[in-house]
């Protein structure tokens, strides 16, 4: 994991949420098999929010335990989410934020990167920290709005560009 900047939540700008926010989600998951995670904005429009992948190893096969449980929590008015798992992860997993329709740039944000495209240009994942800092992640871009970055544990991960 490649760690680009790190900085307080006041120094970034996150990308906000419009439209119906996606609803909390819980799965269990064997450990040592790949698994995709797709949450989704709820009804009306089902959008793709965020896709987590989890690659075989990332939870270790463990005879004592058949199941992790996984929960991911979106946060309130931003493209951020929160995921909490009973067993820790290895290296390998990926999170993707999906945002093609319901996203807004912070107005601030327009000013300092010349508009949307520049902002959008600026995202990085960001993966919260001790102490409220959140690491800016090497992070790329699979598709036209989506932005994807590593994803080593369990923790509150956002859409970020630095202030």
């Amino acid at each position: 994991m490649q760690v680009v900047q790190v900085a307080p939540l006041s120094s970034l700008y996150v990308l906000e949420l419009s439209g119906a926010p996606p609803l909390d989600t819980t799965v269990s998951v064997k450990p040592g098999v790949a698994r995709t995670v797709i949450v989704r904005h709820a009804p009306p429009d089902n959008n793709t929010f965020a896709e987590l992948s989890f690659p075989a190893g990332v939870f270790a096969a463990d005879s004592a335990k058949d199941s992790v449980r996984l929960t991911i929590r979106a946060r309130p008015g931003i493209y951020g989410l929160t995921l909490e798992s009973d067993t820790p992860l290895g290296p390998g997993g990926r999170i993707t934020f999906k945002y093609p329709v319901h996203f807004q740039a912070p107005q601030a944000a327009m000013t300092r990167y010349g508009g949307a495209l520049g902002f959008e240009r600026a995202l990085m994942v960001a993966l919260e920290q001790d102490g409220g800092h959140y690491a800016l992640l090497a992070s790329t871009r699979p598709a036209s709005d989506n932005l994807s970055g590593p994803m080593p544990r369990a923790g509150t991960y956002l859409a970020a560009a630095p202030r």
